[in-house]
This record gives C-alpha cells, sequence and structure tokens, in this order.
C-alpha cells in the first residue's frame, strides 16, 4: 500500500512539474509579443522605452515588481476579495463588502464591452510583464498569487473607489451610531489611515519673477506599503511620454508630467455617498417599504474564504440582501442600503490612460470629464501658461431641499439618485488673475486670493463640499499672498515650510493653554515654552516637540471627524510624557523627529499638517518615526520660450524592498537636507546618466 501510494505521489507531483512547465511556456511566448527598454539612471529610476503602450506597460510591470514585487502581489488579496485568507475575520469583512457590491462579476461581465481596444492591450501586456518577472524569477516568495490578470488590475482600480467615495468611513459611523458589536470594517489597505492629505500648487508666468509656469506635484502618503509611491518614466512611439509617480499594481503614471503638461492630485472629501434607513416587514424579514409598497429583498450567498491559524483556512457562507437602493447592511436591528458615486463603475483604468495621453488642457479636462476617478483635487500646469484648479467629484444629482449629510429615508424612490451632477457645476478655477493656486485638502472656495475664490452660494448644497481648512492652507495662502513676485528659490521654500499658522486649529487648539493657571512647576514650564514657540518645526526648536504633541490630538481629532479632548488635558499628558521620555521639556526636535530606513535613523524636520509634511508614529523609546506624509515630491517648470525643466526626490529611494541595494536609501540624505535630485526626463539628459540598460524579455528566453 505505501508503495502504491508513493508511486501516485510521484505521479501526481510529475503532472504538476509537466503543468507548470507548459503555464511557464506559455508565458514566455506571451512575452514575446512585447519588446521593451528599461533604462535605470544613476538613482535607479527606470525610464522604461518602447514603439507601443502596451510594450511600455510590460516593462513597467517588470521593473516595478524587480523593485516591489511585496507589494504588487500582496494587493491580489485585496484584488481578489481574499483578505480573510491575510488578516482572518478581519479581513472578511472588506472581502464581504466587495463581494456584496459584485465588483469582480462586474469586471468579468463588462471587460470587453466598456473597456476600449488600446486599454485591454495595455492592461494584458502589464499583467504579462508581472508574469515574466515570477518566471525569470522562480525562488520568489510570492508564487501562490501568481498568475496575475488584466482583470485582477481592472478590479483593483474599482476597488479605489470604496476608499476614496467615503463609503467605508460612512459604514463605521454608522456602526458607532448603532453601538454595534459586531466585526467593524476595516482599513482597506494596510496604513490606509496614513493618507492624511497632499499638496499640489502652481503659479502662471503673471506671478512667477521669470515668467516661468511652475507646478508643485507633493501628494502625502505612506511612506512603505501599496499606497507609497514609486517613480518612473514610461515612453512610446505612440505619443506616450509620462513620468511620476505610481503605486504597486498601476501600469499608469497617477502625478507626474509630460513634456507638454503636468498635474498633482490631493485628497478630497465630497459627500459621495449615501446610506439609507430601509422599513422592514415585521411580518417577512425579507420584505422592506418602497413608495408604501412592500417588496421583496434579492438575496445571494457569498463564499469568504478565512485563514483560521497557520495554513489552515474555512470557507464561511454569507447571505447577501439587495435593495433597489443597493446592498443591505444589518447592524443591530436595524437595515440599511449603501449607495456610492462609481459603485458600479469599472472606467477607472480608462480614465487614468486617457490623462497619461493628454498633451493639452482641453484633452486633459476631457479625460477628467469622464468622471470615473471619482474624487480628487486636481492642480493642473502647462507649458501654454495655463494654470488650473478641479475640485472633482462624481457627486451623485440628487433631490434639491434635502438634508444629505446623515440617514436618508429609504421609503421613497425619489431618493434613488441615477445620475452625477453635470462636470461644469463642480468647482473649477482656469487662470485666476491673482497667478497662483494652491490645493491642500481645504475648502475649494479658498484655493487662491479672495478676489478670485469662488462663491459657495454658487453650488448645490447636494454636493456635500468640505468646509475644512488645514493648517498647510493658511501658510500657503500667507506665503502666496506676502509676495508679488515668486522665484524658484520660493517657490522651493514654500514647499519646505515647516510652520504652524496663527490662524489654523492647530494654533488655537494650543493657545488655549496660555490663559490656564497652574500651581505644578512643570506645567508652568511647559505653559511658557508653548507661549515662546515660534510655530516652526526645524531641528533646533525647542518648543516644537512639546507642540506638536500638544496639538496631535486635536488634529487626529479632526481627520477623524470627532471632537477632540480637552486641551489642558492633552497639555498635561504631554508634560508627563517629555519629562518621562526626555528628562526634560524643551528637547530639541531633531531629538524627537526621525526618519528610519533599515539601519539609518535621522533626525528630519517638519511635522503633521505643515507644508513639510512629516507625520510620525511614537515608538517605545518617545521618538517619532515618520511614517506617512512628503513621500515622491516633484517640481516641474516651463519658461517663457517653452522650455522645460524638472526635478524630484523619494523619500528613500527605488529599490522599495532590497536593503542590499544602493537604491535603497540613497535619495534619503537628499530629502532630508530638503534638496532634489534631477529626473533625467530629457532623452539626453538620460543617456548622460544611465547606469544599467537591458531589454525584456530577454534574449535567452526561448
Amino acid at each position: 500500500m505505501n508503495k502504491i501510494l508513493i508511486l501516485l505521489s510521484i505521479t501526481f507531483l510529475a503532472g504538476c512539474q509537466i503543468n507548470i512547465l507548459e503555464y511557464e511556456n506559455q508565458i514566455i511566448s506571451d512575452a514575446q509579443q512585447y519588446q521593451a527598454k528599461i533604462s535605470r539612471d544613476i538613482w535607479g529610476v527606470p525610464h522604461i522605452s518602447g514603439t507601443r503602450d502596451a510594450d511600455v506597460a510590460f516593462g513597467l510591470a517588470f521593473a516595478h515588481a524587480e523593485d516591489d514585487i511585496k507589494n504588487i502581489a500582496e494587493n491580489m488579496y485585496l484584488y481578489r476579495a481574499q483578505m480573510g485568507l491575510k488578516d482572518g475575520s478581519s479581513g472578511a469583512v472588506i472581502d464581504y463588502l466587495i463581494k456584496a457590491l459584485k465588483i469582480r462579476e462586474r469586471v468579468e461581465e463588462q471587460y470587453q464591452e466598456v473597456l476600449s481596444d488600446d486599454v485591454r492591450s495595455v492592461l494584458e501586456a502589464y499583467a504579462t510583464g508581472l508574469n515574466y518577472w515570477m518566471v525569470k524569477n522562480p525562488n520568489n516568495s510570492f508564487k501562490k498569487h501568481f498568475p496575475f490578470t488584466a482583470k485582477d488590475i481592472v478590479a483593483g482600480f474599482a476597488i479605489q473607489n470604496l476608499l476614496f467615495s467615503g463609503v467605508v468611513s460612512s459604514i463605521q459611523s454608522l456602526e458607532k451610531l448603532e453601538d454595534s458589536s459586531e466585526q467593524s470594517f476595516s482599513n482597506l489597505y494596510e496604513k490606509d489611515d496614513l493618507v492624511t492629505g497632499s499638496n499640489a500648487y502652481a503659479i502662471s508666468p503673471s506671478k512667477s519673477s521669470d515668467g516661468s509656469t511652475r507646478l508643485m506635484i507633493n501628494s502625502h502618503q505612506p511612506l512603505e506599503g501599496p499606497l507609497a509611491w514609486y517613480e518612473a518614466h514610461i515612453k512610446s512611439e505612440e505619443g506616450l511620454n509620462m513620468m511620476g509617480g505610481l503605486f504597486p499594481g498601476s501600469p499608469f503614471i497617477f502625478v507626474g508630467f509630460n513634456e507638454n503638461l503636468g498635474w498633482g492630485f490631493t485628497v478630497n472629501k465630497p459627500d459621495l455617498t449615501d446610506i439609507y434607513k430601509l422599513v422592514i416587514n415585521p411580518n417577512d424579514k425579507d420584505q422592506y417599504l418602497l413608495d408604501d409598497v412592500w417588496l421583496n429583498l434579492e438575496k445571494e450567498t457569498i463564499e469568504l474564504p478565512v485563514k483560521i491559524f497557520g495554513p489552515i483556512n474555512w470557507t464561511v457562507k454569507r447571505e447577501v440582501k439587495y435593495s433597489k437602493h443597493g446592498p443591505v447592511l444589518e447592524i443591530g436591528e436595524k437595515s440599511y442600503a449603501l449607495r456610492f458615486a462609481g459603485m458600479e463603475d469599472i472606467k477607472q483604468v480608462e480614465q487614468w490612460y486617457k490623462l497619461n495621453k493628454a498633451n493639452n488642457l482641453q484633452e486633459w479636462i476631457n479625460a477628467m470629464r469622464m468622471r470615473s476617478i471619482i474624487s480628487f483635487n486636481g492642480i493642473y500646469a502647462d507649458k501654454k501658461g495655463n494654470i488650473y484648479f478641479l475640485h472633482n467629484s462624481s457627486s451623485p444629482k440628487r433631490l434639491e431641499g434635502l438634508d444629505w449629510s446623515g440617514i436618508v429615508d429609504g421609503t421613497r424612490s425619489k431618493y434613488i439618485w441615477e445620475t452625477f451632477v453635470e462636470f461644469d457645476e463642480i468647482p473649477q478655477i482656469l487662470n485666476p488673475s491673482s497667478g497662483w493656486l494652491a490645493s491642500t485638502n481645504q475648502d475649494p472656495f479658498k484655493v487662491t486670493d479672495p478676489k478670485d475664490n469662488l462663491k459657495k452660494e454658487n453650488y448645490s448644497q447636494t454636493l456635500g463640499l468640505q468646509t475644512r481648512m488645514t493648517n498647510r492652507a493658511y501658510r500657503i495662502k500667507e506665503l502666496f499672498m506676502g509676495k508679488d513676485q515668486i522665484t524658484e528659490k520660493d517657490f522651493d521654500d514654500f514647499k519646505f515650510d515647516n510652520s504652524y499658522s496663527i490662524d489654523s486649529r492647530s494654533y488655537k487648539y494650543v493657545s488655549e493653554i496660555f490663559g490656564l493657571n497652574f500651581e505644578n512647576e512643570n506645567l508652568k514650564k511647559g505653559q511658557t515654552i508653548l507661549k515662546n514657540w515660534d510655530l516652526k518645526t526645524d531641528f533646533d526648536n525647542e518648543s516644537a516637540t512639546l507642540g506638536v504633541c500638544v496639538l496631535s490630538p486635536e488634529w487626529l481629532a479632526e481627520q477623524a471627524a470627532e471632537t477632540p479632548p480637552e486641551s489642558e488635558e492633552s497639555f498635561k499628558t504631554c508634560v508627563e510624557d517629555t519629562l518621562k521620555n526626555y528628562g526634560k521639556l524643551n528637547p530639541k526636535w531633531s531629538e524627537r523627529n526621525f526618519m528610519y530606513r533599515g539601519k539609518k535613523k535621522i533626525p528630519v524636520q517638519g511635522g503633521p499638517d505643515v507644508l513639510r509634511a512629516i507625520y510620525g508614529l511614537e515608538q517605545e523609546d518617545g521618538d517619532l518615526k515618520a511614517v506617512g506624509g512628503d513621500g515622491l515630491y516633484i517640481h516641474v517648470s516651463w519658461d517663457k520660450e517653452g522650455n522645460q525643466e524638472s526635478k524630484s526626490i523619494h523619500q528613500y529611494g527605488s529599490a522599495t524592498q532590497d536593503e542590499s541595494s544602493s537604491h535603497f536609501s540613497d535619495q534619503l540624505e537628499l530629502y532630508i537636507d530638503e534638496k532634489y535630485k534631477p529626473t533625467f526626463y530629457k532623452d539626453a539628459a538620460l543617456k548622460r546618466n544611465v547606469k544599467k540598460e537591458y531589454t525584456v524579455p530577454f534574449k535567452s528566453s526561448l
């Protein structure tokens, strides 16, 4: 019997080996239809070129896999609704939402129908590039995620709408309201709570001291993980020539520039989600009331694979119900229906492709008119001197006169919206007379000089546009309005400004301490330190440690839409903790705020919600480790003759995962010193600064 089992095992394994070999041969064969040149510059940044857009996508996938296959591969847990296999029951809750929304089913049904041939060819080339990397690196640790498919990539982009629609935060607020003890919806991405804000600003020739048009691209993301920036340059003979930042798993540049134009995006928070309260039939829990008629809820069963422990998994079956509003959530004893912008849209990939191919203002605006990228503020600039602000939002066309900010009555069909407001009905400004525009996650009616700002009363209240003002918004306004003309140095200095404004919520919160009476000597000393603070977060600042500590609870509460603790409470806690960790109340900011990379630990200027944005996580010794904020940022300009210059920096380097690589942290010192490196975007500059060059697929493949 044992001999028979051994023989059967050998036969089975031999069969598997044959299948694997056939599969690998098929990938190698598929790869032969593409050809891309990967030129890595002296900083390791890949510049990928090819005849077709598809060739470039193939090469980009291979190059990015070389630098960060870990995050690309592990994104597949999310894209395939398998987070339960990664994180257990907490991950399965997100899987439930993805499957309830039928995202993968929509991709399967619509892939051929709604996506153009050009986009599908790019997506399929990108997936082939990832699979080719796997075949050429057979000892990698992520083979269980292969093969990648183009539909995986489309699903990933569709799932992003969950992150930026506000739907998850709306559900979490609902759970808090109902005091639900059930499993809460966890983060879609690891560290997605660090997607705290961004900066983008531009000046036109009228504001520039030398007649240049300038653009600063500075999106704030986690410094590591699946939402950390990766820099690349993609160029084809079909008109693609983009350089900038992208996330693991993307064939497209998200923020960046070509020879004619550039743009940055910042997070905005329009109201894109509605939660409807349903009335359930007391005699039939599978019926709900709509327009005075009891309707049957549609029901389906979904399967959720969940990790139990170690390699042991279990598949849990759950019932999903649907009303005409959307999927139904049963929280406590109540039922709610969910509806949000983009919930049935898989065309985000199409819009990113069009943005990457745009070569003038009208083409860029036409791409944004698609509305498949459901949110983000955009700051645009081009070689013709145009600057443009767009408060992009795929805002639902809702019934006027109703308060849509809370729970919506689910018993009336007239509240179930089907379309979006017109593109021309959302806030946007082209070429203001002030000559400057800035987006720092603030009120869209305060993005330039007051004389040029839009008026809120001209826009529908149903848009649910945010009215918050960040410290960064106050500071960039003060800086731009403080100078008639802006030099290149000024423009860069604004980026690295590390101050809090006296108009900011942060300062007002801290200043509440000034008028309090304390008997404790340490509290008196702390109060004096705060009063003497110049509101900067530079290296030698002896008030920043205590000041940032005090203001942080208010900032975190505002981010979570919660009430902050009393400032006195925060102050007393910070005095105690600072003394405990540093033995004094006035350690220099350079003793508290650090960048960590491998074995390196280096002080860094900046702090939360300053233009030099550094978001730190407190370590056991009390020091702050930067985990979010300034990552990749880019300064691109066109002089009055249209000649372009560009420079950039990444917080670490192009080798995201490989600690043995010279590019694991080779940009860190420049980042700390608030300097840039050249992008080598132009062919002549790249040719002089190529460190390594190779063509994929490799000639030895056949």
